[in-house]
């Protein structure tokens, strides 16, 4: 698959974190589960958090029923800077023969963070623009879990 311009998603967000927490954020199930899904929540989350590791998402909307899987691997990992990794969907006809891939770069700007991700790959501009309604819903979430941790643990 060719990648164009119309299927790629950037978004860039300032968090009041130290980007050791931020990129802490991406590493395990109990953090993912507190942030992930888009009008949906975790069922099951399992992450082999490693290059050429796997994880896998499943999501419910409370509300439809409906449930999501989201699966892939690590291809980058670069603590505290950087995370890259593959993204598609189980049992999804759209994303049979796509597989898109996300990249977190995480930026120190003293007692703050910077997030730029990238989304390549989306098998339609349909999909690119819920991926960015869920991916900014993500990043509020991330931003409120960052924020309600102890003092301590910033």
């Amino acid at each position: 698959m060719t990648t164009t311009e119309n299927d790629t998603l950037e978004l860039t967000r300032l968090f009041k974190a130290p980007r050791e927490r931020v990129f802490a954020a991406f590493t395990t199930p109990e953090s993912m589960n507190q942030w992930f899904g888009c009008g949906s929540k975790v069922t099951t989350c399992t992450t082999d958090f490693r290059i050429g590791g796997s994880y896998r998402l499943e999501t419910r909307n409370p509300e439809s029923g409906e449930t999501f899987i989201v699966t892939g691997a690590y291809r980058e990992i670069s603590p505290p800077a950087k995370i890259s990794f593959t993204w598609t969907y189980e049992g999804d006809a759209d994303w049979a023969d796509c597989e898109s891939v996300v990249t977190i770069q995480l930026k120190a700007l003293g007692d703050q963070t910077e997030l730029s991700l990238t989304h390549t790959g989306f098998p339609s501009a349909a999909s690119k623009g819920n991926h960015s309604t869920g991916w900014n819903e993500c990043m509020d979430k991330i931003d409120a879990l960052l924020m309600s941790q102890p003092t301590a643990a910033r």
